[in-house]
C-alpha cells in the first residue's frame, strides 16, 4: 500500500500490486452513485468500429494492430494510443492489481467485469465518459459515422444494465448541425445522457445556433454532460521545464470556468428552466469564488443586451447545473456551509478506473476524511441521491 500525504490530515490509499486481495464473496452494500467514471480507449475491444462503421469506411477506421510499440489504436494510417485488445493485454492490466481480471477481458468496458468493479467497490450505479471526445481525422464525413458506431455500441452498454451504467453516446460539438437529430436518435435507444464538449464546439456555447439542442434536451429529458480536459487532437506538452505539471495542475478550471460562466450568462437555462448540464471532474474546491464572481458581475455591470437574466448566476447553478469530485479535501470543507454556494450543485464520482481520485476500488478512507462530521442527509444527497434525480436512476430493490 502508498500512502499519498497531504497538509489536510490524514493520507490516502493508492492501490499497487501486493495489495491484499479484494473481497468477493457475501452480499454487496451499495453506497455511490458516481457521476464521473470512465470507459478508456485502451479497453474498447478491438472491433468497436470496425464491426459497425461502413464498408467504404473500414480501411481508414479505426482499429487494433501489432505495432512495433505493442498492441496500438491505428487510423488514417498512423498509430495514436496503446490498446489492450491484443498481445499486451497481459502486461495493461496490471493496472487492476491486486484485483483479479479473467484472461482477455476488457475491464472498464466488458459489462459484466465493469458490474463486477462497480460491486467491488460499493458502487451502484456510474456514469461513464468515454474517449471518443479526444478523436480527430483528417476525413470529417467518416469522423460523423466514427462517432455514430460508437453511440451505437454505448448505447449496448448501456442496455446490460440500464439502471446501473450510464454509458455517456457523444454528440459530436464540431458539427452542431448533427446534434440534434443525433440526441433523438440515442434517446430512442434509451439514452438518459449524453456529452457534449465546448472544448470542440463549432460554435461557443452562448451562440443561438445550441437553442434547439437546448430545447430537445429539456424536451426529452437529457442531461448535457461536459468533462474537463483540451480540445480533441490537443498533445499533451512535454514533461519538462514544469510544462506538464502545470498543464495539469490548471486543466480543472481552464477552461472549464469561462465554459461555465457561458453556459449560465447565456441564458440558456433561464429559457429552458427544465434543462441540466453536469460538468465531470471539475473538483470543487476553486468554485465558491467562480459563482461569487459571477453574482458580483451580475451585480455590478451593465445587463445584457441580448440575455438579461431575471436571477442571480447561483440561482441557476443551483437548479440547472451539477458539478463532480472525487478526492476534494479543500472542497469538501466547505460544503456544510451554504455561503460557499457549492453545497446545492455538488455530487460525487469515482472517476473509476483512474487512480488520480484514489477512491476505487476502497473509496471509503477518502469519504471519512470528506464527510467524516457532516449531517449524514448531506452526506447521502451529494454521494446518492442528487445523481440518482438528475440521471433518473431507480436503485437497488428493497432487499439489496
Amino acid at each position: 500500500m502508498v500512502l499519498r500525504e497531504d497538509m489536510l490530515g490524514g493520507t490516502s490509499r493508492r492501490r499497487q500490486a501486493g495489495d491484499a486481495p479484494v473481497r468477493r464473496d457475501g452480499p454487496v452494500t451499495y453506497s455511490y452513485i458516481s457521476a464521473d467514471n470512465h470507459m478508456d480507449l485502451a479497453w474498447y475491444p478491438k472491433d468497436i468500429i470496425q464491426s459497425r462503421i461502413s464498408k467504404k469506411y473500414r480501411a481508414a477506421a479505426p482499429k487494433v494492430v501489432e505495432a512495433e510499440g505493442g498492441t496500438s489504436w491505428e487510423w488514417e494510417g498512423a498509430v495514436h494510443a496503446f490498446a489492450a485488445d491484443g498481445r499486451d493485454w497481459a502486461k495493461r492490466v496490471r493496472r487492476f492489481d491486486p484485483i483479479e481480471v479473467p484472461e482477455g477481458r476488457l475491464p472498464t468496458t466488458d459489462p459484466e467485469i465493469l458490474l463486477d468493479h462497480m460491486d467491488i467497490g460499493g458502487m451502484y450505479a456510474g456514469v461513464f465518459y468515454g474517449n471518443t471526445r479526444k478523436w480527430t481525422f483528417k476525413d470529417k464525413e467518416m469522423e460523423k459515422e466514427v462517432y455514430r458506431v460508437f453511440n451505437d455500441w454505448a448505447m449496448e452498454q448501456c442496455a446490460y444494465a440500464p439502471d446501473r451504467i450510464v454509458a455517456l453516446p457523444w454528440l459530436h460539438a464540431a458539427f452542431p448541425e448533427t446534434c440534434v437529430d443525433e440526441l433523438h436518435r440515442v434517446v430512442k435507444m434509451g439514452a438518459r445522457a449524453v456529452e457534449l464538449s465546448p472544448h470542440d464546439a463549432g460554435e461557443p456555447v452562448w451562440s443561438p445556433v445550441w437553442d434547439r439542442l437546448w430545447a430537445a434536451a429539456e424536451e426529452t429529458g437529457t442531461v448535457i454532460c461536459s468533462h474537463i480536459g483540451d480540445a480533441a487532437g490537443t498533445p499533451y506538452p512535454p514533461n519538462e521545464y514544469g510544462e506538464s505539471l502545470a498543464h495539469f495542475s490548471q486543466v480543472p478550471f481552464n477552461p472549464m470556468g469561462k465554459q461555465i460562466a457561458q453556459y449560465v450568462f447565456s441564458g440558456m437555462f433561464e429559457r429552458h428552466p427544465s434543462l441540466h448540464v453536469s460538468i465531470g471532474e471539475c473538483r470543487i474546491g476553486w468554485l465558491p469564488f467562480l459563482f461569487q464572481w459571477m453574482d458580483r458581475c451580475y451585480a455590478d455591470r451593465l445587463p445584457d443586451t441580448k440575455t438579461p437574466l431575471h436571477e442571480k448566476p447561483s440561482h441557476y447553478i443551483n437548479h440547472n447545473m451539477s458539478f463532480t469530485f472525487e478526492e476534494d479535501y479543500i472542497g469538501a470543507k466547505m460544503l456544510s456551509d451554504p455561503e460557499f454556494m457549492i453545497r446545492e450543485c455538488t455530487v460525487w464520482g469515482s472517476d473509476y478506473p483512474h487512480e488520480q481520485g484514489q477512491t476505487w476500488p476502497d473509496a471509503e478512507p477518502a469519504m471519512q476524511r470528506m464527510f467524516g462530521g457532516m449531517d449524514p442527509a448531506l452526506r447521502h444527497e451529494i454521494v446518492w441521491g442528487r445523481s440518482q434525480r438528475i440521471f433518473r436512476i431507480e436503485g437497488p430493490d428493497a432487499g439489496r
